[in-house]
């Protein structure tokens, strides 16, 4: 896998005025992929046997509990793992966006049909069991956004089955301060651009993080319009994109065939990372490993104008000066 390095030391980034210790505060996130309702082609059908089903909460919840995360996120997830989740995390406040059915359009509703077992409450009222969901420690504030994504990148193939994808916000308090949380799942047929621009609506000045699925590794193009810190054209940093005080693109595997696709973002002119660790469970759950993170958040800093990055990275200033508003 391809490394984008844009790079100084962290004794640069002090230098270059960074916030002291005693400005900052520690974020922890994750997210992960549990492919729930399984999908076509069969890469995760075997991690959903009953024994393993049956271990999914306890496991799952532990993972929140153990990083006591601010934010936890998941995509691929059915509804009926809301409530068996919501058992084991008193306290946490589960979000809920459903947008499909699970198995797909003609196909039995698996998200039904593999998690009946485990508890009666399997579909919301408006019958969407298969979606995504967050779990915040300090509750929900007003209105959540759901939105169903469009289609605006033509398919690799015009047989392609174009399936729905969806964009999830919460907003609430991380830490000391009010912040937006999102999760999403996009595939080639939906751009980060499409995800980036209605969370900027939502969330107006808010410090936002940012987690799901983007199908895309760290070096594909469209994900240029997502990173900053000096790596690309947008405006957020990346949980685990300083390894050893170098700002890059990279980061471990989060798919059982060895690709990073699964994304922790924030607001560079809010967060910086603070590390990331990729989480196998045991029994396997998914085709998916878990991917949990710190951010460290700073005194707020205004808007685009690279936050804790701002003339850390030697891109920085040509990126800014020729950058596309």
């Amino acid at each position: 896998m391809g490394v984008f390095v844009a790079g100084v030391a962290i004794v640069a980034l002090v230098v270059a005025g960074l916030p002291s210790v005693a400005d900052t505060y520690r974020v922890s996130v994750l997210t992960y992929n549990v492919c729930a309702a399984g999908n076509s082609a069969g890469t995760c059908v075997r991690d959903l046997t009953p024994e393993r089903r049956r271990t999914w909460a306890g496991q799952v919840s532990a993972l929140i509990r153990s990083r006591d995360a601010d934010v936890a996120s998941f995509t691929e997830m059915c509804y009926a793992q809301v409530g068996l989740l919501r058992g084991e995390l008193p306290g946490y406040r589960l979000v809920w966006y459903g947008y499909a059915k699970g198995g797909g359009p003609g196909r039995e509703d698996r998200c039904r049909t593999l998690w009946s077992d485990l508890t009666p409450d399997t579909a919301p009222p408006d019958g969407k069991t298969f979606g995504m969901a967050l779990a915040l420690k300090n509750g929900a504030e007003g209105p959540p956004l759901r939105r169903l994504l469009r289609a605006d990148h033509a398919p690799a193939s015009p047989d392609e089955t174009i399936h729905p994808r969806g964009l999830l916000c919460a907003t609430g308090r991380v830490g000391p301060r009010r912040s937006i949380c999102c999760v999403t799942h996009i595939s080639d047929t939906e751009t980060p651009r499409q995800v980036t621009g209605l969370v900027s609506e939502y969330a107006g000045n808010d410090p936002v993080i940012l987690t799901g699925d983007f199908n895309r590794e760290p070096g594909h193009d469209q994900l240029t319009e997502v990173y900053g810190m000096g790596l690309g054209d947008g405006g957020y940093t990346e949980v685990d994109a300083d390894s050893r005080g170098v700002a890059r693109r990279g980061g471990e595997p989060t798919t059982r065939g060895g690709r990073k696709i699964d994304y922790i973002f924030a607001t560079e002119a809010d967060y910086r990372p603070g590390g990331a660790e990729v989480i196998e469970t045991d029994p396997e759950l998914s085709d998916h490993r878990a991917l949990a993170g710190t951010l460290i958040g700073t005194e707020p800093r205004p808007r685009r104008d690279g936050g804790p990055w701002r003339d850390s990275c030697p891109a920085y200033g040509r990126r800014r000066r020729g950058r596309r508003r």
